[in-house]
């Protein structure tokens, strides 16, 4: 066998190592992508559910708005779906999608389709190995040319002479493949390395986002709590108090009511001193108006009080119905202050509107107070100036000693239907 058939075989030897390095390469890319793609699943899902259970609300119930906040918030597009969408998960060319079913939301899917951070780097990273497995390949094709080249000036040497060329070539193609043996697993420890930093980025993320969220439903909670749970034992209160002014009551009778209306007390106070861990009042299916006399059939005004409504019926009607629950809470807080400490005869309720704002107004003939901007007024008033914010609009107070209070509260036209 002469030396030009030798090196050919060498060639094709070669070649077919890197053919075979190359396929391999490829399956171990092609199953390093799908466990990333498994892991953003996973990660999604559990994200998703998070999602779902610190939400106030049903899915069912979300609007436009909510879900464009939970897509920014889970990094990729939500959707809910009534129908039972193909089962699985499954890739959409650079894109994943995750399918998971509500619970306690029987008949509602949740689908979110974002594009992992991994994926496009070990596509880039396969694309960049692949590349170099190439010209890997051409410096290989080469080194037979080389022996070719080299016997071919060596012919009349002797036999000993004539071996060291071969020699040479084959140290060469030894160092070669020791070299891209060495190229390969470094490239493999590298990208073990990056996933593991991605990871670590991301999860560090979530909890961020996590501890942000947390905080903001502590203060919402905190709101909720002295909107809602004081100011129905105030409500009550003032039930029993007008009862006791209406009928003469038996002195046990009268010593167990003196005992109930000392225990709502205590227990208004204790609730504000902790304001945490209750659920806002639902009113979710109710009209304005309906709201509006539920809010004031519960506090059972005495009968020296009298609440008057002066609603324009088109600006009733311009309010937006996701704004209810909070308009709601505002009046509440309103009419409790008006009640409690302004101790009003009449109160009066108006609603008006332009082309861009509706109004509302509670007005009261009280005690009135003198209104402060250091935040020393109690949490109502606070509370009731982050509601309105929280909606887009305004609220302006305006009262002094001896005439009275009037709070208005000015929001933007919901668009018609």
């Amino acid at each position: 066998m002469n030396l030009n058939t030798r090196s050919l075989g060498l060639a094709l030897l070669l070649l077919l190592l890197f053919l075979g390095a190359a396929v391999t390469l490829q399956w171990w890319l092609h199953r390093e992508t799908r466990q990333l793609q498994a892991v953003a699943v996973e990660e999604m899902r559990t994200r998703l559910v998070q999602a779902v259970a610190a939400s106030s609300r049903p899915p069912a119930q979300w609007d436009a708005a909510q879900l464009r906040e939970f897509s920014a918030w889970l990094g990729g597009t939500l959707e809910l779906l009534r129908q039972a969408p193909p089962p699985g998960d499954s890739p959409a060319g650079p894109l994943l999608t995750v399918t998971q079913t509500l619970a306690g939301t029987p008949g509602w899917q949740a689908r979110v389709t974002f594009a992992p951070p991994g994926l496009l780097r070990v596509q880039i990273l396969q694309q960049r190995v692949l590349a170099a497995m190439i010209l890997l390949a051409l410096l290989l094709a080469l080194v037979p040319l080389l022996l070719v080249s080299l016997s071919a000036r060596q012919s009349a040497s002797a036999d000993t002479g004539s071996r060291t060329p071969w020699a040479a070539a084959r140290a060469q193609a030894a160092g070669m493949v020791h070299f891209a043996k060495i190229s390969n697993e470094r490239g493999t420890a590298l990208e073990q390395e990056h996933g593991a930093r991605v990871r670590a980025e991301e999860d560090l993320q979530v909890n961020r986002t996590l501890l942000g969220r947390s905080m903001a439903e502590r203060v919402r909670l905190g709101r909720e709590l002295h909107d809602n749970i004081c100011q129905t034992l105030f409500a009550v209160c003032l039930t029993l108090e007008s009862v006791q002014k209406r009928a003469a009551l038996p002195a046990e009778l009268q010593q167990r009511m003196d005992q109930c209306m000392t225990e709502l007390r205590r227990l208004n106070q204790q609730v504000r001193a902790y304001l945490e861990e209750l659920e806002p009042a639902q009113v979710s299916g109710q009209s304005f108006s309906g709201a509006l006399n539920d809010l004031i059939g519960s506090f059972a005004a005495g009968e020296n009080v009298r609440i008057e409504q002066r609603l324009d019926p088109e600006a009733v009607a311009r309010i937006a119905p996701g704004h209810l629950a909070e308009i709601m809470n505002i009046l509440r807080e309103a009419l409790s202050n008006s009640l409690r400490h302004g101790r009003a005869a009449h109160i009066t309720l108006l609603a008006g509107h332009n082309d861009r704002e509706v109004a509302l107004a509670v007005q009261d003939n009280g005690q009135g107070f003198t209104p402060t901007t250091d935040g020393s007024a109690g949490h109502g008033l606070g509370n009731m100036q982050a509601r309105a914010a929280a909606l887009g609009g305004s609220l302006r107070i305006e009262s002094a000693i001896g005439k009275g209070t009037r709070v208005l509260l000015t929001l933007p036209v919901a668009s018609p239907a």
